[in-house]
Order: C-alpha cells, then sequence, then structure tokens
C-alpha cells in the first residue's frame, strides 16, 4: 500500500478551526498580536489550535514576505579547540531560544578558505554574521569580501575597522595573570604565544611585558613565539631552547587556551615539577590529568554570545552605520577556587 503525502496544515486551516480570521493567526504566529491588537485569550486559543493541528511555518514564504531568513552565520576559527567548540554551542543554543537558526562555518585560520564562506553566504542570504576572524589578516581583506549584511565581531578584533566588535579586555586580565605570577615569586616568567598580528594577542603580550617592565623584570628573550600551523614541530625545540638559555626560568603565562596542553606536557617532558618548580597560568581551562590545579583565564562565553546577537538583532532592526563595541571583563581562576 503506497503511503500517501501528509498535507500541510495552511494558516486558513488553523484560522477556520480557531474561529478566528487568517490575519488574527498571522499576527499570533508571528508574536505581533499586541500590533493587532489581539485580546491574550484569543492568541491562547490559536496557538494551542496551531500546537493542536500541528501547524508548521512556511519559512520560505516568510523570508520572501519579509525579506529575512530568520537565519544567522556563525564563521569560527578552529572549532576544534575548546574554546570555539564551546562558544559555537553556547551561540547556537541561544540563538534557538530566538527562533533564530545558526549556519557554523569552520575557517580553519585559512583565509582562502574565509572567500569561499562569503561567496556562499550571499548566495544564502543570511540575515547577519557573527565571526571571529582569521589569523594574521588585514581589515581591509574582510571589509572587501564580507556580504553586505550586518556584522559583528568576537573574540579578536581590528582597531581601524568600522564593525561591531564584543570582546574581552586582553590587556587587563594580562596584567593580572602576570601580576599574579610575580606575587608567586616568579622572577623569569616565559611568555608563550602564537606568531600573529592579530590585536587581542598583542594586547596580551603588551599586558605581560607592561608588568615585567614595572618590576624591572622584563626579559624579551622571554618571549615564545610559534608559527600557528607549524606549532607542535616548533614548540618543543622553541622551549627546550629556552629552558637551555635560561634554566631559572620560573613561571610561565601561556596566552591560548589552544597551546596549553602541548605546552605542559613539554614542561613535564623537560622533567619540570608543575607549580612547584614552575608555576604556570594560562588562557582557558587546561583538562589534562597532572595532579595539579593550574590557575587559568576564564572568558565569559555566555556574555560574549549574548551580547554578540543582541547587537547582531539591533543591526538587523535597524541597519544604519552604527559601531557598537563591547569590552567584557575576564577573571582568573586559581587552584584555590
Amino acid at each position: 500500500m503506497k503511503n500517501t503525502p501528509r498535507r500541510r496544515v495552511s494558516m486558513q486551516s488553523v484560522a477556520d478551526a480557531a474561529g478566528v480570521a487568517r490575519s488574527t493567526v498571522s499576527f499570533v504566529l508571528n508574536g505581533k498580536e499586541k500590533e493587532g491588537r489581539i485580546s491574550a485569550e484569543v492568541a491562547q486559543r490559536v496557538r494551542r489550535v496551531a500546537k493542536q493541528m500541528n501547524y508548521q511555518v512556511n519559512e520560505l514564504a516568510r523570508s520572501l514576505r519579509t525579506g529575512q531568513s530568520q537565519t544567522i552565520a556563525l564563521i569560527v576559527a578552529n572549532i576544534s579547540d575548546p574554546f570555539f567548540g564551546r562558544l559555537t554551542y553556547c551561540l547556537q543554543e541561544y540563538a534557538e531560544k530566538e527562533s533564530y537558526t545558526v549556519i557554523i562555518f569552520n575557517t580553519g585560520e585559512n583565509r582562502e578558505r574565509l572567500t569561499k564562506i562569503f561567496t556562499l553566504l550571499r548566495q544564502r542570504r543570511v540575515d547577519g554574521i557573527i565571526m571571529v576572524p582569521v589569523a594574521n589578516i588585514e581589515e581591509g581583506v574582510i571589509e572587501d569580501l564580507r556580504p553586505d549584511v550586518p556584522m559583528v565581531i568576537i573574540d579578536r578584533y581590528f582597531p581601524k575597522m568600522r564593525t561591531s566588535c564584543v570582546c574581552i579586555d586582553n590587556y587587563g586580565i594580562s596584567t593580572k595573570a602576570t601580576q599574579l605570577l610575580i606575587d608567586k615569586g616568579c622572577r623569569k616568567v616565559l611568555f608563550v604565544t602564537f606568531r600573529e598580528k592579530l590585536m587581542h594577542m598583542q594586547d596580551r603580550k603588551k599586558g605581560y611585558a607592561d608588568v615585567l617592565r614595572e618590576h624591572n623584570l622584563f626579559d624579551e628573550n622571554l618571549i615564545c613565539e610559534v608559527d600557528y600551523f607549524d606549532y607542535r614541530e616548533e614548540i618543543k625545540v622553541v622551549l627546550q631552547d629556552a629552558f637551555k638559555k635560561n634554566p631559572d626560568i620560573d613561571g610561565v603565562f601561556i596566552s591560548t587556551g589552544f597551546l596549553s596542553p602541548i605546552v605542559l606536557k613539554v614542561l613535564v617532558g623537560l622533567g619540570r615539577k608543575l607549580q612547584e618548580d614552575i608555576q604556570i597560568i594560562s588562557f582557558g581551562r587546561t583538562d589534562l590529568a597532572l595532579g595539579v590545579s593550574i590557575p587559568y583565564i576564564q572568558q565569559p562565553l555566555e556574555e560574549i554570545c549574548k551580547r554578540s546577537f543582541n547587537i547582531l538583532m539591533d543591526l538587523i532592526k535597524d541597519p544604519d552605520d552604527r559601531v557598537i563595541e563591547h569590552i567584557l571583563p575576564a577573571q582568573i581562576i586559581t587552584d584555590s577556587e
């Protein structure tokens, strides 16, 4: 016996069953009952009937009618990084509560891939974009490539780019992290980071350097930079060389959680007892089973997602030439918490 295709329930069918006009159903199901001066009782009846009849909104028709797709794009740098994985999950959960679908793209820090992503987004007609910029990309490249829709940059930023952004106070939290190591008695603090020009990394490095300079402890040779794509090959050599030249290194500030696991493994391999011979602090929690608690910088992920989504919604509703910026505080989670 052949299965008969299930017929789609129309808005008119819901209106007939609820005993109201089709326009009333439209107002209610689009959340505009107040604009239509529809009573709470009628709105409740319409929603109940629509649910009973399993009415599904025709997204294509609504998109053509309103000019909006109820879809946004999230572009992240590396979804395998725990930070970006959690950020993606958090934003998707928040957006879905607001009836928005999120299309997720992973650049892998590859600028060529970004070109393809932006081309696809022009074709898909998304309402807006939330993006983590690719490492070592010039701000002009993004401006030239981006589709003509509102965009909010998160995590990283460009000082001269007129685009709304949500970031943490990278400089401020890095000064606090460095001061914490000094307060623990560290006098030779190694800074481990990626070799890149993006401002959030530069702010972290500057915060570290400024505090050490205040204490007359800064040594440019204690800044270890590795290439993003070749860090696994570089990091061991760079750290071994640093400790060979400075065997009295007693503190390490890891500027990105992505590097933390491999840096800690190398330090253990060099025979260093973590939080005894050497004090560590890192961006992002490290889940390695090391038997010690490593202080880390915790970024306000939920707040970053909430702020960036709300800013994007404001720009979608009122697409003028505004630039909205939010700098959020981060916090240090110590071994006693």
